[in-house]
């Protein structure tokens, strides 16, 4: 159980982000709303259908901007910070759905026969980052966009069990280049000064989220994850198919190349650069 002074702490390093819960409708973009998991300003779509139809949930830990069709997560972006990091092997990892989508009148994402598995199929897996009770051979498994080890500490953990951090990935992929990095921020955080992060999916041009929805049109071709530091940006882009043994500097991308793949504009209000700093430190010089 973590104490109140380093609770008092982390709430006051999330500013907006944990001073309340909120629901937002993209369409809404006139209004001037800064949010601590976005870095004041959360990503926009560059498709104006796209913006009308998405909506943004804030949580303590994380926002999320949801698809208008799939309500499945384009991107979670989330603070990172050393007060938060802790041990999670012992929390419950059991899916469930985000009461901001149900309280919305969003259609529930995961209770929808349409994406080819129900809540409770969901929640039999367990832990993801162990999968115990997946069924041999089945190498697609859901993970959490804003991990768990980061905010093991906060006393707003099972937030990151909603159904709006989720996303489907590889286990090759999950317990490889994708967990290492992770970590990695983790440990760069617990001696410094906190990350920004952004991350999502991505999708093959012609797997348009907006046809028939379905499990095999869910599983994303890619996956990007972009670090924000004060001297600025990492990027980096990993494909269904990574090796388990790959290294996570291996696929840095450019910012540019990221947000043509997600039809997104990850920084609207600011030009962040590639920071040769951060990289050192990540181990990627």
């Amino acid at each position: 159980m973590p104490s109140f002074t380093t609770n008092k702490l982390y709430r006051s390093v999330l500013l907006l982000g944990s001073a309340w819960t909120l629901f937002l409708s993209s369409t809404l973009h006139a209004q001037n709303v800064a949010i601590a998991h976005c870095q004041g300003t959360c990503p926009s779509y560059f498709s104006s259908l796209s913006a009308t139809r998405a909506n943004v949930v804030v949580h303590n830990l994380y926002a999320a901007g949801l698809n208008g069709d799939t309500g499945l997560a384009d991107w979670v972006a989330y603070q990172l910070t050393k007060q938060a990091i802790g041990v999670a092997s012992l929390l419950p990892r059991f899916w469930q759905p985000d009461e901001l989508v149900r309280l919305s009148g969003i259609e529930e994402l995961a209770e929808a026969e349409t994406l080819g598995f129900s809540l409770a199929e969901i929640s039999s897996g367990g832990n993801p980052y162990g999968g115990f009770n997946e069924p041999l051979g089945n190498v697609e498994e859901r993970v959490r966009l804003a991990p768990m080890t980061s905010f093991a500490k906060t006393p707003y953990w099972r937030e990151l069990n909603n159904l709006s951090n989720m996303v489907s990935m590889p286990t090759p992929l999950r317990r490889g280049p994708w967990l290492q990095l992770e970590q990695t921020l983790n440990q760069i955080v617990s001696e410094e000064n906190s990350l920004g992060v952004i991350s999502g999916p991505l999708f093959l041009i012609d797997q348009g989220l907006s046809t028939s929805i379905n499990s095999a049109n869910l599983n994303p071709a890619a996956y990007f994850k972009v670090v924000i530091a004060d001297s600025g940006i990492a990027a980096f882009v990993f494909s269904q198919g990574i090796s388990q043994a790959g290294r996570f500097c291996e696929y840095q991308a450019d910012l540019e190349q990221i947000e043509l793949m997600s039809g997104l504009d990850l920084f609207p209000e600011s030009n962040p650069v590639q920071s040769k700093q951060l990289l050192s430190e990540l181990g990627c010089s």
